[in-house]
């Protein structure tokens, strides 16, 4: 991976990582959607960032602007991705030194899907990303939840040593083309 060449060579590897620069998904793995539908309009959007948690706020940036949402739908979009860019660093091997996570979102017929994909667990065999039972005295463990209360659907899928957790939002039909007040997420 190239380094950024205004980076002072006295700084620390950690400002080195935490200062590179989002760049675009060239890998088609990375690109493809989870559900395929026969001709989208959107090839969607993608971009690879460096696993450290200051990333956070540049892919809530990004993926905002790429949704295309109402500012709520927007918002809860921001939300979700971030929960799971952050368990990615927190729990695989995309949080160490030249870690990365490939975050894809793409724009469907009635909804929109964001992929989060990590470089896979620190350990073979480690747990696939999954609910856990609520414990009030715990810190962590409700990213999941959150994701699982607010998406119209999530998943995940294991490939080429990979981890990819995904969801999908559901978008209202435009106003006059038969939407229903109150139903599925604005768009």
């Amino acid at each position: 991976m190239q380094q950024r060449k205004d980076i002072p060579e006295g700084s620390s590897p950690e400002e080195n990582q935490a200062t590179r620069l989002p760049r675009r998904t060239t890998d088609p793995r990375d690109r493809a959607a989870i559900l395929v539908e026969p001709a989208p309009a959107d090839p969607g959007h993608s971009l690879t960032l460096a696993g450290v948690p200051g990333q956070a706020a540049v892919l809530r940036r990004r993926i905002a602007s790429a949704a295309s949402l109402p500012p709520r739908s927007a918002e809860l979009v921001q939300e979700l991705v971030s929960e799971l860019f952050n368990n990615a660093v927190t729990h695989s091997r995309s949080g160490c030194k030249d870690g990365e996570v490939a975050v894809t979102l793409h724009r469907l017929r009635g909804r929109v899907q964001v992929r989060v994909t990590d470089q896979g667990p620190h350990t073979p065999g480690a747990a696939t990303p999954h609910l856990r039972p609520l414990d009030a005295s715990s810190e962590g463990g409700r990213g999941l939840r959150l994701v699982a209360a607010q998406a119209s659907r999530w998943g995940t899928l294991h490939e080429d040593g990979r981890t990819t957790v995904w969801f999908e939002l559901d978008r209202r039909p435009a106003r006059g083309r038969g939407s229903l007040p109150g139903s599925a997420v604005g768009g």
